[in-house]
């Protein structure tokens, strides 16, 4: 349990972002299975997602080396190997996913498993993809046990709910044997992470792409870029936005590195004060900042936000609930929230459930600097920005 006082900082405040986690955990995978080491550098504290990527990695013979500005990635000599113990992703649904895509490929059971979060959400379209290309999957959750190997053939996927899938088959498509042509059915959200895998495995050597919905797969050699500099967590961007316009007197300045043009234009609209209307389609991640946000200035709407229920909670529900524990009115939708606005935080009554996921307790946290709570299972935070209680705790300093 975090007990959170009210603060009333004042003067410039610099708000220092993590290195990105999605970016991270794609450019491990491929210099997991580079022709040579690969040197991944970044800036601030990677999370614990990162960290459930690479000890998954090391299980499979994948050497790292690790320094505080960064890691050194030794792939083995010939090639992955299927672990001899469960693989444990932690709280990460990206990693889960790649990594029951990648032990598609081998001719042995392989168990992946996560944490009580991670255990709570589905992974049934990666699931019965797998199934169709001849794979055995003893569950649309996890835990669950993988049997490749995998057998190309032309298959179609849903992209309406995640396009985590799709990024686990591109990333596992450099063992495959033939030729294989995946193509998007559904209305396709998250459009910019597809395109961020398609982008970074073009990087290392992938020669195709995406063409009316369809992109075709074939094992390919994967080369280490000249440089792997890893851009700043981007997502959580609108925290420090939510801080600043919570107090008055605080000047928020973003320490940002090799700024991640994924989230640019959502961002952009969460920064115009007048805004009355997000579209968070291709921007999910900060639904509960940017509703926070909206409460607390003009309100509004939040619409294109249904595939946010499959996340680490159902978080059109969770933030609604998160912001009428703070006095902040707030009514879901089927796709989104609607926001009264014109409200400030009043202290809850009771202490704040985070239902351990990170994004609404780091705007749980936020809030309370303004009212104070008590909130539980911040620990969670750690799986994204592991300096963040640091970071806020030091608001202290500027207290008048």
């Amino acid at each position: 349990m975090e007990r959170i006082e009210p603060l009333a900082p004042r003067g410039f405040f610099q708000y220092k972002l993590p290195p990105s986690k999605s970016h991270m955990i794609r450019q491990l995978m491929l210099a997991s299975k580079a022709i040579q080491v690969t040197e991944i550098r970044f800036e601030g504290t990677p999370g614990e997602d990162i960290i459930s990527m690479s000890n998954c990695l090391e299980k499979m013979g994948v050497n790292i080396e690790k320094y505080p500005d960064k890691w050194k990635v030794y792939p083995p000599k010939d090639g992955l190997i299927p672990p001899n113990e469960t693989l444990y992703c932690g709280n990460s649904g990206t990693v889960a996913k790649i990594m029951t895509a990648i032990s598609a490929n081998f001719d042995r059971e392989i168990n992946i498993d996560g944490d009580a979060s991670l255990r709570s959400r589905s992974n049934a379209i990666l699931s019965s993809s797998l199934r169709k290309l001849g794979c055995q999957i003893s569950s649309d959750g996890f835990p669950c046990i993988v049997r490749g190997p995998i057998n190309p053939t032309d298959i179609e996927i849903d992209a309406s709910e995640s396009s985590q899938p799709i990024t686990a088959l591109i990333l596992s498509s450099t063992d495959f044997k033939k030729k294989m042509k995946l193509t998007i059915h559904g209305k396709e959200v998250s459009r910019g992470y597809l395109q961020l895998t398609t982008n970074i495995a073009k990087q290392w050597g992938l020669d195709t792409e995406f063409i009316d919905n369809s992109i075709t797969l074939t094992n390919w050699e994967v080369k280490t870029p000249d440089i792997v500099q890893i851009p700043s967590e981007m997502s959580l961007y609108p925290m420090a936005i939510l801080l600043d316009n919570l107090h008055e007197k605080l000047q928020v300045e973003v320490e940002t590195q090799d700024i991640d043009e994924l989230l640019l234009d959502t961002l952009e609209v969460l920064e115009n004060p007048d805004i009355t209307k997000v579209n968070l389609r291709d921007g999910s991640d900060v639904i509960t900042p940017a509703a926070a946000l909206m409460a607390i200035s003009e309100g509004g709407e939040i619409i294109g936000a249904s595939h946010t229920k499959g996340k680490e909670t159902d978080r059109i529900i969770r933030t609604c609930e998160l912001l009428e524990k703070f006095s902040l009115d707030c009514i879901p939708k089927s796709d989104g929230l609607i926001l009264s606005g014109g409200s400030y935080p009043t202290k809850p009554e009771s202490p704040i459930e985070t239902h351990m996921d990170h994004r609404l307790a780091m705007t749980a946290v936020i809030l309370a600097t303004y009212c104070g709570a008590e909130i539980k299972n911040t620990e969670i935070i750690k799986v994204t920005h592991p300096d963040f209680m640091q970071m806020i705790n030091s608001l202290k300093l500027l207290q008048p």
